[in-house]
């Protein structure tokens, strides 16, 4: 499962092919550098982070733009890999983890989507069919929920009604 939903019939149509790179290669390794530690620290200290393999998320991929006019920094794509890793832990969990997300950079947006279609086609399920299951389900309690309030207003207004002695 990626987080990608988006698929355009086209991926050349949306975005033009440019040069997205205009700043100079040692300022853009840098920022990415910087963008993708900070990145990582934030996801590795998610609550999500340690099961995100075990329930099927392998890829995620991110995009970074640089402030004041600098430009596009590029797409950030990590990837799990359930090989053994070197990685020492100063605070390890309740386990001990196997594997590793890894982690490339793309330069180009038209790269990212069409990486992002590749991964979700690669699944062995339809992402959309389950999204859309999934919402059937919440609209479904949605209604009931809604008709239960509605009774129990009809209800209570029943109760209210003084009846009349004649």
């Amino acid at each position: 499962m990626s987080l990608v939903r988006f698929q355009p019939e086209e991926p050349g149509k949306y975005m033009p092919d440019k040069v997205y790179l205009p700043m100079d290669p040692k300022q853009r390794e840098d920022l990415r550098f910087a963008m993708e530690t900070q990145f990582r620290y934030k996801f590795y200290n998610t609550t999500e982070f340690p099961f995100l393999q075990s329930i099927g998320v392998r890829h995620i991929i991110q995009g970074f733009k640089a402030p004041d006019g600098l430009g596009f920094i590029g797409i950030l794509h990590l990837y799990w890999s359930p090989d053994e890793s070197d990685i020492v832990y100063d605070n390890p969990r309740k386990f001990a983890p196997i594997g590793t997300w890894n982690g490339e950079w793309l330069d180009r947006p038209e790269e990212g989507i069409e990486l992002a279609i590749q991964i979700q086609k690669s699944n062995p399920y339809d992402e959309n069919k389950l999204i859309q299951a999934a919402a059937e389900y919440y609209q479904k309690m949605a209604n009931k929920h809604v008709k239960k309030l509605v009774d129990d207003h009809l209800e209570k207004e029943e109760e209210e009604i003084p009846k009349l002695l004649n």
